[in-house]
């Protein structure tokens, strides 16, 4: 086969350009610090390398939602926390205002010091986040979670908002609730549970009142029936003059017999019924439907009976009982309020935490795939180097052929 001159000089200097640019390539590999400079070095590893960057990229963004979740819990949780110690000073002067030696005068200054704390913790209620939006309004986060009517007919301060709660995503499958609704931290709170005298037949001189409220917490939880109000009615029976027999009217079942004294005051269930009557008189007391209202009401309703000159002191006594069990149990809501927003940042700090990990272990894939081994590059721009200058040299001596060379 024959071999031209033009054919001779173009192998040769495509030899040359060859280990030119296989050289440029290691040198560019050792500039950037990345094997792969282009898709077709390797394919499949270049695929990888774009879906370890884009997962690493999704984790980037869950450690900033973690971030902005942590920080919308601690907001709510130091706003919850104040509200408690608001409420918890209101219920020093509500104990305060019972005693005895407190006058009308010193009732209106407890009044005035219960209205700023009712005042402050309404403020409280309608928080707000650094984006301007109200931290307990729900999915009506643009307008405030109570509003206060002072014209109502009934509760004054109503929540407006709703129960929606606003998600984040933190993970590829864990999503937290971002605040907690006003209605179950503020507006979902119980009011004293209640009994009344339904009527009586032969008995006089009828009087029934709740001494103790826990225990008549209990009978109430276990006998009130939310879907039948005849079963909320019960008799209390007089068998003799040593005994009496409670019943409920709507079943008919017999739940307890009790040591009875006419004309003297017989402790049931929390329930003190003092009766006069004989054998067969019985009287009818009913289970009120329990009713719920926020601790800015709550407070509102005391600061009244306080700065109300003309109520009695059975009155009175009534409304500071009321206050007291509807703020014990807006305690309850707030703590609950407040375990929720412990237990949603436990559980961010243990995804942000997984997190972290799986970022480094991508990162680390990543690195392996894409960027170059220092001391394999450099080894290998030696060699490229020896193979360019043994091919500059086999040019020169292979395109030396000439006569003229030899002249």
């Amino acid at each position: 086969m024959r071999i031209s001159t033009g054919q001779l000089y173009d192998r040769t200097i495509q030899s040359v350009l060859d280990n030119q640019a296989d050289l440029s390539d290691v040198q560019q590999q050792l500039a950037s610090g990345k094997k792969l400079l282009r898709p077709s070095d390797d394919p499949v590893g270049t695929a990888q390398v774009i879906r370890l960057t884009e997962e690493i990229e999704l984790i980037n963004q869950y450690k900033k939602n973690s971030n902005l979740l942590v920080n919308s819990l601690e907001q709510e949780e130091t706003v919850l926390k104040s509200v408690n110690t608001a409420v918890d000073r209101a219920r020093v002067l509500m104990i305060q205002s019972g005693n005895g030696i407190v006058g009308t005068d010193d009732r209106k200054a407890l009044a005035i010091e219960i209205g700023q704390i009712r005042d402050q913790v309404f403020d409280l209620m309608n928080s707000r986040n650094p984006a301007g939006e109200y931290i307990f309004a729900g999915f009506q986060s643009a307008s405030p979670a109570f509003v206060f009517n002072p014209s109502a007919v009934g509760d004054k301060y109503t929540f407006v908002g709703d129960t929606g709660a606003n998600q984040i995503q933190v993970s590829d499958s864990v999503s937290l609730q971002v605040n907690n609704s006003g209605f179950d931290a503020f507006e979902n709170v119980l009011s004293r549970l209640k009994t009344s005298i339904s009527g009586s037949v032969g008995a006089t001189n009828v009087s029934l009142n709740v001494q103790g409220q826990t225990a008549f917490d209990k009978f109430y939880e276990a006998n009130y029936d939310a879907v039948t109000p005849a079963n909320n009615e019960f008799q209390i029976s007089i068998l003799s003059a040593t005994q009496a027999q409670v019943t409920n009217v709507g079943t008919g079942a017999v739940l307890d017999t009790v040591d009875f004294s006419s004309g003297s005051a017989v402790l049931y269930k929390g329930l003190e019924f003092n009766i006069t009557g004989t054998p067969g008189d019985t009287v009818n007391f009913q289970l009120e439907p329990p009713e719920k209202r926020n601790i800015a009401e709550t407070l509102n309703d005391f600061v009244i009976a306080l700065n109300n000159e003309n109520i009695a002191n059975n009155d009175f006594d009534e409304a500071l009982t009321d206050a007291l069990a509807g703020v014990d149990n807006a305690f309850v809501n707030i703590a609950n309020s407040i375990s929720k927003i412990g237990g949603r940042r436990n559980t961010a700090d243990s995804v942000f935490a997984a997190n972290l990990d799986l970022e480094i272990s991508n990162k680390a894939a990543r690195s392996n795939i894409e960027e170059v081994d220092y001391a394999e590059a450099v080894s290998e721009l030696s060699r490229q180097e020896t193979a360019l200058q043994a091919a500059q040299a086999t040019f020169a001596r292979v395109t030396g052929t000439s006569l003229f060379d030899f002249i």
